[in-house]
Order: C-alpha cells, then structure tokens, then sequence
C-alpha cells in the first residue's frame, strides 16, 4: 500500500508541477502585463524601465524559476485591478465556494445513491424507467437554464426564496441544487450500471443461498463493491465543484472564485487568473489523491497489486 500511494504521491507532484509550467507559459503569451500596469499614455522609455524593474526582459526560464519560488511562498504578484496581493483576493473568495460545493454534493449523494440503488434493484419496471429517465433530465438540462428556471418559480412567483446573495443558508438552496442535479444523474446511472452487474455475479447468489436478507445482500455485497466507481465520480465532481462553478455563480451572482474567473479574465487580471487556475488544477490534483487513498480503504486488492 505504500509503494502505491507513493507512486501516487510523486505523479501528482509531477503533475502539479507541470500545470504551473503551462499556466505561466499561457499567461506569459497572452497578454502584456506592463502594458496593464501603466497609463496608455506612458512613453516607450517608461514600458522600457517597468519591464526591467519586473525582470520581464530576463530569459523565459530566469522568469519562470522565479515566479515558482514565489508562488512556494504564496506570493503570486498583484492584482491589478484591486491593488492588492493576488493570493488574498483568491482566498477571500474560497470560502463561498467550499459552502456551495459541499451543499451541492450533500444533495447530490442524497438523490444519487438512493435512486441508483433502488433503479438497479427494481431493474426494468416502472419505477426503474422513471429514475432513468429523470437521471437522463437532469444530465441534458443546461446549469443556466435550470437555475433560472427556479429563480423564476421560487423567487419571482413564489416569493420563498432570494435570488442571490451569500448571507442565508435559503440563499444556498437554488445554486446548491442547480449544480448537485448533474452529479446526482451522473451517481444514478453509473451506480445503477454498476450494481447490476455485480448483482449477477456468483458470490451474490451464494449470499441469498445463505438466507440473508435482500437489504444484507444489496448494501453489504452489491453497493459496497459498486462503491469504487462512485468515489470516481464524486472525486471527479467534487474537484470541480471545488474549482468553482462559473455559470452557476454566475448566474445566481455567488461570491466564490468560477465568477471571480469571469471577472478576472474580462478585466485582464493575469495574477489573478494564474492563482485561481492553478488553484483549480492543485484542487483536482489533490482530490484524485485522496480517492485513490480511499480506493485502497475499499478495495484491498490495489494494495497487493
């Protein structure tokens, strides 16, 4: 188990490794940063003295060593459109965003689970094709659409619930559900798949041989070996959720990082942009470590192979 995860541990810092490369070498071809920094009516021999002042005219390599060794201390520049430090702008926005990402998987794993277990027993019946077809619904329908739809029914017509805001738990509801409906249809047709297939395995005819009872063989025998490929999928999920939901925060005007991005990126912010793409891809990074720990918890067979 330990070789494994060490293996693990040394790709994901590779990984991590090569996502700042790219992210630097990105943001280093799009734009001018000097050019963001000064007035449009500053002379050439200002340009000129700011880039030598930031180490721009020094080789890509110089430039890049040294902005890892600043990032390795959290310093990721400033803002230009705020005028402070990139990392705090970032991090203030972090909270909203892990209180919308665990509200969304909570209601995701509460539909999912459920409705895949039960659409797998009850395969092939009307029950079955109402979950499949809902789980289908809910894979197609657009995050925006949906979440103006709800905003049109629960706050406009209904008037039971704000349409944006960050300082009520009713203000999470709509947003939350928006982004969970997608993971939950995802949860419920892979578990269904899943299930069914080893409920036709031998070992799950022995168990009924047995005389245990169908809720024994279905949660302790079926769900728990379907439960490798469900930490997949909320690992998966949940890195994302994590990374930020632009369209969703977006739309329901969610403090978090995803509108920050839009933001960011529609003001030119490069120092900006660059924390919170890295911090996204470290997110995912760091999840599928933490699954493929889980994976040993679950399956003892990874740690023999």
């Amino acid at each position: 188990m330990a070789k494994y995860l060490g293996k693990r541990l040394l790709q994901s810092l590779i990984a991590i490794l090569g996502i700042t490369i790219i992210v630097f070498l990105v943001l280093n071809i799009a734009g001018d940063p000097v050019a963001l920094m000064l007035p449009e009516t500053a002379s050439f021999e200002e340009i000129a003295a700011m880039r030598e002042k930031m180490g721009y005219n020094d080789p890509i390599f110089v430039q890049y060593f040294r902005f890892l060794g600043n990032a390795l201390h959290g310093d990721f520049g400033m803002s230009y459109n705020y005028g402070v430090p990139a990392l705090q702008i970032v991090l203030e926005r972090v909270p909203a965003t892990v209180t919308l990402a665990l509200a969304a998987m909570g209601i995701s794993l509460l539909i999912g689970i459920p409705a895949g277990i039960i659409s797998a027993v009850k395969r092939n019946t009307v029950l079955d094709t109402a979950i499949r077809s809902l789980a289908l619904l809910g894979q197609c329908v657009p995050a925006f659409w949906l979440g103006i739809m709800m905003m049109l029914l629960f706050s406009v017509k209904l008037k039971l619930l704000p349409t944006s805001g960050f300082d009520s738990w009713s203000a999470l509801f709509m947003p939350a559900f928006t982004l969970g409906v997608f993971t939950a249809a995802t949860i419920t047709r892979m578990l269904r798949s899943n299930m069914i297939e080893i409920m036709s395995k031998e070992y799950i005819d022995v168990a009924k041989a047995k005389g245990l009872k169908n809720f024994a063989v279905v949660m302790k025998h079926a769900f728990k070996n379907a439960l490798s490929s469900v930490l997949t999928v909320v690992g998966l999920q949940i890195a994302g959720l994590l990374g930020g939901s632009v369209i969703t925060e977006t739309v329901f005007s969610w403090p978090g990082i995803g509108r920050l991005l839009v933001q960011s990126i529609n003001n030119s912010d490069f120092m900006v942009v660059e924390v919170i793409v890295i911090l996204m891809a470290v997110t995912f990074v760091v999840v599928n470590f933490i699954v493929d720990v889980l994976y040993c918890v679950i399956n003892p067979r990874i740690r023999l192979q």
